[in-house]
């Protein structure tokens, strides 16, 4: 018979034995006797809770016969005093007490001791799956999940002990995750071994057993990870005998359980968060972001980064309201760390704790967390290093200073996706710059050769964008050889280059980064060997192998005691930053970068992290240095490319831009508009037949003669201009004064409309006013003063105003109208700020002035987003995409989120018609007004024919001309409009007039004379 059947017969027998399932084989006694095999059982060290290698008495010797029944061997027992026992030296990684249904793994043995002190060494032992560079365990299962890895135990032993392990399974609609099995007519059940692994999508999970999930069912654990398992029904079944009733316990992920969810209303309240939902809205982003790295938000977590969100959310309400900001003196405390802006002020932000991206941006080849904590660990080595106290507070060292300045000539020297080329120089660091200005305060910088290595790091992430012809490893290379210069040696050069060769596979987005230890023998070389050698040596002592690898100073043995370090200690952060850190700031700053690419923040010691008053700082630069080597990154935002040239100035993001200019652009959404309104003022709410009866069977092809006149405007461009007008007022009066309340402006503005639509000022002005009339510029041009069939609801809540000085609110709605009154007139609000959600919250406010209706307001704020994408020369399908990304953060979007869908999906359908236009509705309405325009916008190749098929419907042609005018002109500026049409146009002048004014307002050299605010006065 063969050892491996005795000892599968053997195993069977003694779970038939009182308290058998408890006992295990002792392999290093197994024996081939005569006509069978003896197995020692180890019996009473489980039984009494002692040393499983104790053993109180002789431990039971089992006989397997070649023929006969399987006993007990007395005679052996009887020969085996306690005192001649061999004591397992069992690997600490392998939990004993977790798991007494499994037979001690003689691959977990390192060796045995004798009674004499004799020590044998198991030649079978193989060292433990976190040792090799698996990840820590923080549960049964993952342990489970890592000794198999490592073949400790066998299938059958990882499947048996499995089925006690508890597990986290969705419970997606109330009822466990299952999913078919591919090619077979089973089904399995979702698990994840840890709560962390769990995607956010399933807040609700249901801890159990293995052995308590369905019977009839395989099992897949911790699908998308890297240590993924799948087991059949039928490999279940064989070990799964019958689970011990007990009710099933459902338990919320940390995030949506009640610690957080008490502790929201009181924040709510506490920053008067408008809607209410939106930290919880806000959370789920966050929550999911950071499960994408299979990182999980503690509820404290949770809570300090709704509170940083809920400081950040009140000075944008600030902001918006003329005031300077207001932070808390600890930001900490307050879930807040300090960014640093261009002007090298503090800029405060929500802290993530590096679980993920705020700006939501994906991975290249490089993941974010990883950059990050690389940058972070960076600094703690060098400032433990450099002599700081591990117990206080880790000032920025000199070389973290210069590894920012080396980043920073990488930004400003290099393209985001990679050429191959290398320019033969790298901006030098800027003096007076903010960087430099941010970082005065850090020590000098180590004057030896070693101090270059730094160089690595700040190369690495620049080959983050994949490329087809270019080498990334070499391209980074090639740029740490600029950054070293030529007067580096040879000690420096292959320091440098191996170095980055490790970055490239520690920065990985994988969701697991190879150990460094596995990446030395990959590269190779005379130092990864030697290196590797001494890591070998496990049990020798750390300090003695560090001070044996040179003298500590040269290049050469400073970078060999920090990759010794990461090597032999990378499972322990703090370990292998503590042991590093005996040689000096380089080989501390080397092996905490290494610990944290690896890592990423949450692997570093949070004391240690907490410690680093610059931690800001680091965080920013990091996530700079990822979102610019990234396709998806700053060169998607076209928004952001002035802010990021005047932080790393390249004349890169200041092109001559193509396509109109923003005068231009601006010009041609208030002429188009005006235009647009025009074409439809005759022809307001008649039928498209009535339409053609009047115009010819085409439909409208020309103005129309309304009002007294050819190209005649109505309401709708007559709010607009007096929309521009407030928001030119409330910017001047910020600069004047240093406060100005935009909505307040935005109010006055539209009471003067009123004055001009014959009511008097008296009456319309409101209570809160003291002006004794109406001022500024343009109410001066009598052609305002005309009734052009306003809107009632418009027409009635200002002249509610006028009697009551109450302002209507997103929170305090005047009445539940939704009418386009308040979308016709937010295209200005575009121009307010370059921050998408500050422009869409101005311009929902706008309306809510007006109309208290979701669709009336939400409508008008992400019309406003369009358009300011579109003057920035964004495409219309990504500014739709930015406006609904915008929309869908708001309560009540569903009505407007529909619409504009409709209008994309109708799109695909070819040219505009009257008849598919109609379909998306009559454009009396908010949601309709905004995607009948976006329709026609994103279905015509050019203004004049986008604006005929805007007019021609049996609807409100004037509104949706006006509204689609302001998107076309804003496209394709002043210069593709119809002359004829422009020679005619009423108030034209006016509006060009206006829009340079507003142009001069909020470009760099607005005016300051008094002329300037006499023309535009304080409201």
């Amino acid at each position: 018979m063969e050892e491996q059947e005795a000892v599968a017969r053997v195993q069977e027998w003694l779970r038939t034995q009182p308290g058998g399932d408890r006992l295990r084989i002792r392999p290093e006694f197994t024996a081939r006797r005569d006509g069978g095999w003896a197995f020692t059982v180890n019996a009473a060290g489980y039984l009494d809770g002692t040393d499983i290698g104790a053993g109180l008495f002789p431990s039971p010797v089992v006989l397997v016969p070649d023929d006969g029944e399987i006993g007990y061997d007395l005679t052996a027992m009887a020969g085996t005093p306690a005192e001649a026992q061999w004591r397992p030296d069992v690997d600490p990684e392998f939990d004993e007490k977790a798991f007494p249904q499994l037979d001690l793994p003689v691959r977990a043995v390192r060796g045995w001791t004798g009674a004499t002190g004799e020590y044998r060494v198991n030649e079978q032992y193989t060292p433990g799956p976190v040792w090799r560079g698996y990840p820590k365990p923080s549960t049964d299962a993952e342990k489970l999940l890592n000794y198999f890895a490592v073949n400790w135990i066998s299938r059958a032993e990882f499947v048996r002990a499995l089925l006690d392990c508890e597990v986290l399974v969705p419970l997606p609609d109330g009822e466990p995750l299952l999913r078919p099995v591919p090619g077979k007519a089973e089904r399995e059940v979702i698990a994840y071994s840890s709560s962390a692994k769990v995607p956010g999508r399933y807040p609700r999970r249901w801890r159990a057993t293995v052995r308590e999930l369905p019977s009839s069912s395989g099992l897949t654990l911790d699908p998308g990870t890297g240590l993924v398992r799948s087991l059949s029904a039928a490999e279940l079944a064989e070990f799964r005998g019958a689970p011990e009733p007990r009710p099933r316990v459902e338990e919320p992920a940390p995030e949506a359980g009640p610690e957080v969810a008490e502790a929201l209303p009181a924040l709510v309240a506490e920053f008067g968060v408008e809607p209410p939902d939106l930290l919880r809205r806000h959370l789920r982003y966050a929550v999911d972001h950071a499960r994408d790295q299979h990182f999980e938000l503690t509820p404290a977590e949770c809570l300090r980064y709704l509170r940083g969100f809920a400081w950040q959310y009140r000075n944008g309400v600030r902001r918006r309201a003329g005031q300077a900001p207001e932070w808390p003196a600890d930001l900490a405390a307050n879930g807040l760390i300090a960014h640093v802006g261009e002007d090298a002020q503090p800029r405060p932000v929500p802290w993530t704790f590096g679980k993920f991206f705020a700006g939501g941006t994906p991975a290249g080849r490089f993941a974010w967390h990883r950059i990050v904590g690389a940058y972070v660990g960076f600094a703690i080595g060098d400032a433990l290093g450099g002599g700081a106290d591990p117990a206080g507070p880790l000032p920025l060292g000199g070389l973290t200073r210069h590894l920012l300045f080396h980043t920073s000539a990488v930004l400003r020297g290099l393209p985001p996706v990679p050429t191959g080329e290398v320019p033969a120089t790298l901006p030098g660091p800027d003096p007076d710059g903010w960087l430099a200005v941010a970082t005065r305060h850090a020590g000098p910088a180590p004057a030896e050769f070693s101090a270059l290595l730094a160089t690595a790091l700040a190369a690495t992430p620049a080959s983050a964008v994949a490329m087809a012809n270019v080498d990334p490893e070499q391209y980074a290379k090639d740029i740490a050889r600029e950054l070293t210069g030529s007067a580096a040696g040879a000690e420096v050069t292959e320091g440098v280059e191996l170095l980055v060769a490790l970055f490239q596979a520690l920065l990985t987005e994988e969701t697991f980064a190879l150990p460094v230890h596995i990446r030395l023998h990959e590269v190779g070389g005379d130092l990864a060997e030697s290196t590797l050698a001494l890591r070998r040596d496990r049990h020798a002592d750390d300090v003695t192998q560090l001070e044996s690898i040179g003298d500590g100073r040269s290049v050469r043995s400073v970078l060999g005691r920090a990759l010794f370090a990461a090597a032999k200690r990378g499972h322990d952060p703090e370990a292998a930053i503590t042991l590093a850190a005996r040689s000096g700031p380089v080989a501390g700053a080397i092996a905490g970068a290494l610990a944290g690419a690896r890592l990423g923040v949450p692997g570093l010691p949070a004391a240690w992290v907490a410690a680093l008053p610059d931690l800001g700082l680091l965080d920013d630069v990091a996530g700079d240095v990822f979102w610019y080597f990234n396709r998806a990154g700053l060169q998607t935002e076209a928004a952001e490319h002035p802010r990021w040239e005047r932080r790393y100035p390249s004349g890169r993001f200041t092109p001559e831009p193509k396509g109109p200019s923003l005068r231009s652009r601006l010009r041609g959404s208030l002429l188009a508009g005006a235009i647009g309104d025009a074409l439809g003022a005759k022809t307001e709410f008649d039928s498209i037949d009535r339409i053609r009866e009047i115009a010819g069977p085409d439909g409208i092809t020309d103005f129309i003669p309304a009002y007294g006149g050819v190209g005649r405007i109505t309401d709708d461009t007559q709010m607009t201009l007096f929309t521009l007008e407030a928001l030119i007022r409330a910017h001047a009066q910020q600069r004047r004064t240093g406060a100005a309340d935009v909505v307040h402006s935005l109010q006055m503005a539209y009471q003067r409309w009123l004055h001009t639509q014959g009511v008097p000022w008296d009456r319309a002005r409101g209570p809160q006013s003291e002006v004794e009339a109406p001022d500024g510029w343009l109410i001066t041009h009598q052609e305002l003063f005309s009734r052009r069939a306003p809107g009632l609801t418009c027409f009635g809540e200002l002249e509610a105003y006028g009697r009551s000085g109450v302002r209507g609110t997103l929170d305090r709605p005047v009445n539940n109208s939704k009418g386009c009154g308040g979308v016709m007139r937010a295209a200005p609000v575009a121009l307010w700020s370059d921050d998408l959600a500050e422009v869409f919250r101005l311009g929902a406010e706008s309306a809510a002035l007006t109309h208290g209706h979701p669709s009336g307001y939400l409508s008008s704020g992400c019309f406003a987003v369009i358009v300011h994408e579109l003057l920035h020369g964004r495409p219309l399908p990504d500014a739709v995409a930015a406006g609904r990304a915008e929309l869908v953060k708001h309560a009540g979007h569903e009505e407007q989120s529909a619409a504009l869908d409709a209008a994309l999906a109708l799109a695909e359908l070819g040219p505009p018609t009257p008849e598919k236009l109609e379909s998306l509705g009559q454009g009396n309405v908010g949601e309709t007004a905004l995607s009948m325009s976006v329709y026609v916008a994103l279905t015509t190749a050019d203004a004049d024919t986008a604006l005929l098929a805007a007019v021609n419907h049996s609807g409100d042609s004037d509104s949706t001309g006006s509204v689609c005018g302001n998107l076309v002109g804003a496209m394709y500026g002043e210069e593709a409009l119809r002359k004829s049409w422009l020679d005619r146009l009423e108030l034209r002048d006016v509006i060009i007039g206006l829009a340079d004014d507003a142009l001069a307002e909020f470009g760099p050299d607005a005016p300051g004379d008094d002329r300037w605010f006499a023309r535009y006065p304080v409201d």
